[in-house]
């Protein structure tokens, strides 16, 4: 959000953050409650989450460094819908409403800079709920392929999985045991290898292909 806005604008800013340190499982945004501050990842990673009936959440997102939070409700002075939890002992950083206020009525760039990150959120919130329509196969397919890097053996690529297998499970919209289902049969099927957290790639066209099948339907 600071691309390209003047020094004096970021110094501005900078007066008025703070730098705050957080236990694992430390709730900073609650549903229901306003939010005083925009947040900024240092290091660490939160999960953004929808309580639902039963003690049950629908994970909306999962932000690391460099991640930004509390944007919308912030903006429009409204409770919070979500709410944000620590998933590590982390580090952020926090910039008070009424400086992110004051500087979007006065700052052309940083105003732009806001709108487009609140439009790619929304963006990929639609594009999430129609992958939420198709087979579970198919999201975690697509999944594996977004996050592959090359990997030191020739041919192949590597995926880790950045959070625990419940929570990937939650994301994706299934059970832990349906995940590690998909998992055991893409490793048959001669797709991956797994080894924990740890995703070896051995047929990365066949992974995409079944990942892309979700913008065919």
């Amino acid at each position: 959000m600071l691309e390209g806005v003047n020094p004096e604008a970021i110094h501005e800013l900078a007066t008025q953050s703070s730098v705050l340190r957080v236990s694992r499982g430390h709730v900073l945004v609650r549903r229901g409650e306003r939010v005083a501050s925009l947040y900024a990842v240092a290091f660490g990673r939160v999960k953004i989450r929808l309580p639902q009936n039963g003690g049950s959440e629908m994970v909306l997102g999962l932000l690391g460094p460099g991640a930004t939070f509390g944007k919308s409700a912030l903006l429009l002075g409204r409770p919070s819908l979500v709410d944000a939890v620590a998933l590590d002992d982390m580090m952020l950083v926090t910039v008070r409403a009424a400086c992110v206020l004051a500087l979007v009525e006065r700052n052309l760039r940083f105003s732009r800079n806001l709108a487009r990150a609140l439009a790619e959120r929304n963006h990929s919130l639609v594009a999430e709920v129609e992958t939420s329509r198709l087979r579970s196969a198919q999201r975690l397919a697509a999944y594996l392929d977004s996050i592959a890097e090359p990997s030191a053996q020739p041919g192949l690529w590597a995926a880790r999985l950045a959070v625990s297998k419940t929570l990937l499970a939650a994301r994706l919209g299934v059970k832990k045991e349906t995940l590690s289902r998909l998992l055991r049969e893409f490793a048959c099927g001669g797709l991956i290898d797994v080894a924990g957290r740890e995703i070896t790639i051995r047929d990365r066209t066949a992974l995409r292909r079944l990942g892309a099948s979700i913008h065919a339907e």
